[in-house]
């Protein structure tokens, strides 16, 4: 949305350019940590507020300002200094917190060149969201940005799931994606080949822009890198048909994906049913099994609940007879969508034990998430590590696109940039933005008919005004690479 200018305050909807990017954040916990820990990687002053002694002491092994108060009162935001600050980031486990502390920091700070502090919430009730329009929101709020992880984490498990056997699996948008995968002993078309072997071992194989090994740091290969058996690669590709051949490469043997598969989710939770809706609409049957009678009945008495595509059933998840009844072995699909991470585990464990072929789960912990996705064709994705990377996407909102913190190959950056008018990269060669900081993937362009095109990047190619570049970066050289983006 555009900036949105009220009682001569101004919401920015994305920073200048140049901004020193001194950073608050309230909240030390999982997302709080993982959002500063990111920031300083890339060189940015940080504060951590948190009243809590425990996340406190975690904060402390990070190299930034821990202050010890409470993110809601407002002494504690003057002595963390927000007022010097460009971007506060509320990050508690409490969407009123969040919001009341946003509201708080509007007050204490004094507009800079006629734009006030960019604030970013992190809220975890979809209904706060989605009843009103994102600027209505902003208004009463004072919050910039909202981040609702569970609006976004819907379509990265439907596209994990398909990959089921990929350690990670992140969207840069309009069907581009990347995709981590280990490669297995029998992979023997890419174990101790170089990149540009591998890539032409394999038919069709998706270029390869992230490496790592075991106890080794993350490095952006090039193409004389041997792969070793056990390494992480991370591809970029454009289609998620493209997921099998990567996997089929690295030495897995996925099961085979149907159009519509037939999918059993256990727990009938505000986000099991938007699941459960997402699959109704695009023509699968689904099963849901919800423990408390309150959530089916609501899923049954949906707007979307009188379909002969949902059986809608209350009993216990770890019932095995139920799941007999329920023939779950003829589901292609099972998805763990209850409230505690642990439940999640057990539940998608006892359902692969039944026979379901792909598991899926969304949890909060992103550790644990990572662990699970070891488990056969099991994918998992975190609520927390999903807020990570959103923030992270509107602080770096300089230049538009996505933006991803990959996890499973720490220190490494997939992100996608948008080249506007008058930006100085236009006119130039890719190899002029490369040099030692990046690797540009594909470049998607729009011919004069309006049609888009993926095109896959050379360091010759010149870039045009309106392209949309997906690239790979490290966390340290982000700001390098903003640098070149950002405009003219």
């Amino acid at each position: 949305m555009e900036s949105e200018c009220s009682n001569a305050m101004c919401f920015p909807d994305k920073l200048p350019k140049g901004a020193s990017m001194r950073i608050v954040i309230g909240g030390a916990g999982e997302v709080g940590r993982g959002v500063a820990k990111a920031l300083r990687s890339e060189g940015r002053d940080v504060v951590l507020i948190d009243s809590d002694p425990i996340a406190i002491k975690e904060a402390q092994a990070l190299d930034v300002l821990v202050v010890q108060g409470d993110a809601s009162v407002r002494d504690d935001l003057i002595e963390a200094e927000v007022e010097k600050a460009e971007v506060y980031i509320a990050a508690t486990e409490r969407d009123e917190i969040n919001i009341l502390s946003c509201a708080l920091v509007r007050d204490i700070c004094t507009p800079k060149n006629g734009a006030s502090i960019m604030t970013i919430a992190r809220i975890h009730d979809t209904r706060l969201i989605v009843s009103e329009d994102e600027e209505t929101f902003a208004r009463w709020t004072g919050v910039s940005h909202a981040v609702c992880s569970d609006l976004i984490v819907i379509d990265d498990l439907k596209a994990g799931l398909k990959g089921s056997s990929m350690s990670e699996v992140l969207s840069l948008g309009n069907d581009a994606w990347v995709a981590v995968v280990r490669v297995q002993e029998s992979a023997n078309q890419l174990v101790n080949s170089t990149i540009s072997a591998a890539e032409d071992n394999v038919d069709g194989l998706p270029r390869i822009f992230g490496y790592k090994e075991s106890g080794e740091k993350s490095i952006i290969p090039n193409e004389d890198t041997v792969i070793a058996e056990k390494s992480l690669l991370a591809f970029a590709t454009v289609g998620k048909h493209t997921f099998r051949r990567i996997l089929q490469a690295a030495g897995h043997n996925p099961p085979d994906f149907p159009e519509k598969p037939r999918v059993l989710i256990f727990g009938a939770t505000r986000l099991g049913r938007h699941i459960a809706r997402s699959y109704i609409e695009e023509g699968c049957r689904v099963t849901v099994i919800s423990e408390k009678l309150e959530e089916a009945n609501e899923l049954a008495g949906s707007d979307f609940g009188d379909t002969e595509l949902l059986d809608s059933i209350h009993g216990n998840p770890l019932d095995h007879h139920l799941l007999q009844e329920v023939d779950i072995s003829e589901h292609d699909i099972s998805i763990a969508a209850l409230k505690d991470d642990h439940a999640n585990v057990a539940v998608s464990l006892h359902a692969a034990e039944m026979g379901v072929l792909r598991t899926g789960m969304i949890l909060d912990d992103s550790q644990m998430a990572q662990i699970a996705r070891k488990i056969g064709q099991t994918y998992a994705v975190s609520r927390r590590r999903v807020a990570i990377n959103y923030i992270l996407k509107h602080v770096h909102s300089t230049v538009p696109g996505n933006y991803h913190l990959l996890s499973s190959v720490p220190e490494l950056v997939g992100m996608s940039a948008s080249i506007g008018p008058g930006n100085k990269m236009v006119g130039r060669q890719i190899k002029k933005l490369e040099g030692n900081i990046c690797r540009v993937a594909f470049v998607q362009r729009s011919g004069e008919s309006g049609s888009e095109s993926m095109i896959r990047a050379t360091p010759d190619l010149f870039l045009k005004e309106g392209d949309r570049l997906m690239l790979f970066s490290k966390v340290k050289d982000i700001e390098n690479v903003e640098n070149l983006l950002s405009g003219s």
